[in-house]
């Protein structure tokens, strides 16, 4: 599809149709448009001027536009261009997702005319039937009393207490605090080397070969190991290698864990309960809530893949762009909290390209098929649920309110927007699953 205007023969403007959701704006301005605009930033530059033997303001125009010329020329171009390209999405009532390409920008050496090509995206047109009543499967929920024993263990591992060991070699389950130097063929490598380091055998959170060498090692001792690198290590470099590093031991813990019992019951409750009895119900709702989390998570992941299913449309690369740079940055700052280094950060998430691509395409359908019914559905955010939400956000946070206050200053409306987005989308998926037909899934016990 091709638009053409003209604008009181002053600006004129075509749109062409370059994809479902791409749009290019030809748009033209003429030479008395450009003169007058030239006249009128002549005449302000004239009142600043201060040129030697006039007073302000009264420096010929001739003299000014020899001094100035250049530069009030450029600031008219770029005024004009932004002008005109607002003026041309006011009259097509376009609204683009993103800040315009701008293309064979030509502007006459004698100020006769100013072109150029504004490449714009907006959302794409669809319509979406069949979203409710969706047939989705539904895992029933049950707590066994395995999970219970299993969530009662992990506690007492949380509230478990060192002992320094000093008459016997470390063992399985022991921490130990050591330094270690890492060679290949008689050479460190980076991030082969650490002082101080804390490491659980038996945890799997270290180099699995030099972990379970750690045992039998005495305090103080200093010895070589001799290790291979696992061959899916991330640092490829290193994948498959044999390494030998020395090992010194500083120190050696014992892990004690208490007895479970009422006592346990009530430290670890902070007096909420004083019955081993109590804090086992109590377990049983906490897992409870956690499997039906999961469940309703498991129910919203594939209420989205069928939603998926019912339309097809073309996807703004630059939502595509924001959603996958979001998604790095998260990653990065994951793995940075995890005391990686950059290097190995970067590889990582190289090595994640594909999946990353994948999860930003199905996240914008997502919220573009979400708004869509949104609106259908006549779905809104009262002030009182959006207010909930931010109470819900600072809670959540872990962060001080008034250092909130002041990250969000100047930004209320960004935080408004992404509080007021968050309760809509909520209250639309729980609009889906309740509108939703379940069946329940077969879970097949492990032999």
């Amino acid at each position: 599809m091709v638009f053409v205007h003209e604008r009181e023969q002053s600006m004129k403007y075509t749109v062409s149709n370059l994809s479902e959701v791409k749009r290019k704006i030809e748009i033209s301005v003429d030479q008395e448009q450009i003169q007058q605009e030239l006249d009128k930033s002549l005449k302000k530059y004239r009142k600043k001027a201060k040129v030697k033997g006039f007073r302000p303001g009264k420096v010929p125009l001739n003299i000014v536009k020899n001094l100035y010329f250049d530069q009030i020329r450029a600031e008219v171009m770029e005024d004009l261009v932004q002008k005109s390209y607002l003026e041309a999405l006011n009259e097509t009532k376009l609204i683009p997702l993103a800040f315009p390409e701008i293309e064979n920008l030509s502007f006459g050496d004698d100020n006769d005319y100013l072109s150029y090509e504004a490449i714009i995206e907006i959302k794409p047109q669809f319509e979406v039937d069949g979203y409710l009543g969706l047939e989705l499967e539904k895992q029933p929920v049950e707590v066994t009393e395995q999970d219970v024993e299993e969530s009662m263990e992990s506690l007492r591992q949380a509230y478990a207490y060192f002992t320094t060991v000093e008459d016997r070699p470390a063992r399985e389950g022991d921490t130990l605090v050591i330094d270690f130097v890492g060679k290949v063929d008689g050479e460190e490598f980076p991030g082969g080397a650490s002082t101080g380091y804390t490491v659980e055998i038996g945890s799997g959170t270290f180099i699995p070969d030099l972990e379970r060498q750690l045992v039998g090692l005495q305090l103080d001792e200093t010895r070589d190991l001799d290790v291979v690198f696992p061959e899916d290590y991330p640092h490829g470099d290193l994948a498959g290698k044999a390494v030998v590093f020395t090992v010194t031991v500083h120190e050696i813990k014992e892990k004690k864990l208490p007895e479970i019992d009422d006592d346990f019951a009530a430290d670890v409750s902070n007096g909420e309960v004083s019955s081993l009895e109590e804090l086992k119900q109590k377990l049983e709702e906490g897992v409870k809530a956690r499997k039906e989390d999961l469940v309703r998570r498991k129910l919203v992941d594939e209420l989205l893949a069928k939603l998926r299913q019912l339309v097809d449309f073309e996807v703004p690369e630059c939502l595509l762009k924001n959603e996958k740079e979001s998604m790095v940055q998260n990653m990065k700052s994951r793995y940075r909290s995890q005391g990686l280094d950059a290097d190995m950060v970067d590889k990582m998430v190289a090595a994640s390209e594909e999946k990353i691509a994948e999860d930003a395409l199905q996240t914008v359908k997502n919220t573009l098929i979400l708004e869509y019914i949104a609106e259908r559905e006549e779905i809104t955010a009262t002030q009182d649920e959006i207010n909930e939400e931010l109470r819900k956000f600072v809670a959540q946070s872990g962060q001080d309110p008034q250092a909130l206050r002041e990250y969000f200053q100047g930004r209320e409306m960004e935080l408004q927007e992404m509080l007021q987005n968050q309760v809509l989308m909520d209250k639309l998926i729980d609009h889906l699953l309740e509108k939703a037909t379940y069946t329940e899934k077969v879970v097949e016990a492990e032999s």
